[in-house]
């Protein structure tokens, strides 16, 4: 029974993760697009981008990169316990 509630627990983080990498790739092409944009005259997608830092980029690196370090702590005990 543990065994199959910490496997939904994890499908759902995955989940979660999942999406906000791509959320993080769609925002990064976004990027590109407006960079270019904006070097030819047109700067309202690099606008929108900027206003959109904050409440929706920045949280979304912070969980990515807080996700990768917990995995390499958790990996690295996993790995400690089965030695």
């Amino acid at each position: 029974m543990e065994k199959e509630n910490e496997s939904k627990w994890k499908k759902a983080l995955d989940n979660i993760l999942i999406y906000n990498l791509y959320i993080l790739i769609i925002g990064s092409l976004y990027l590109a697009f407006s960079f270019v944009l904006s070097v030819n005259g047109n700067s309202h997608f690099y606008n929108l981008f900027q206003k959109l830092w904050y409440p929706v980029f920045i949280p979304s690196l912070s969980l990515f990169f807080t996700a990768i370090l917990i995995e390499a702590v958790i990996n690295s005990l996993v790995d400690r316990k089965n030695k």
